[in-house]
């Protein structure tokens, strides 16, 4: 007895066998020129080194000194983030006195 032939639904067709018409994968040597351009042109993140320490690795001296390193690095990122922190919150203080001021010269809250 014979095989029947295998029928699908149109929503499942079987898989074509020959992929040698599909679009290759990958980057063209002019892109990746362009890629290694662009990752010339980024600056790397500093690193934090300490130089001249005479202090033994494991000792309070190098921990200071690897500690007053690292506040000195972060300094300038809370600074910008305190003054913006103020900002916003001067602001929001100089909406909330508007509001204020609008609301009790028109009668709308009776202060």
């Amino acid at each position: 007895m014979a095989k029947r032939e295998k029928r699908f639904r149109p929503d499942q067709r079987p898989k074509l066998k020959s992929h040698a018409d599909a679009p290759k994968r990958g980057l063209t040597p002019a892109e990746e020129a362009a890629a290694a351009a662009y990752e010339a042109t980024l600056v790397a993140p500093k690193s934090t080194i300490i130089t001249g320490t005479s202090a033994p690795i494991g000792s309070r001296v190098a921990s200071t000194q690897r500690l007053t390193a690292e506040i000195a690095a972060e300094m300038p990122v809370v600074q910008r983030d305190l003054r913006r922190i103020l900002l916003t919150y001067g602001a929001m203080l100089v909406l909330l006195a508007a509001i204020w001021f609008v609301a009790t010269t028109t009668g709308f809250v009776a202060a």
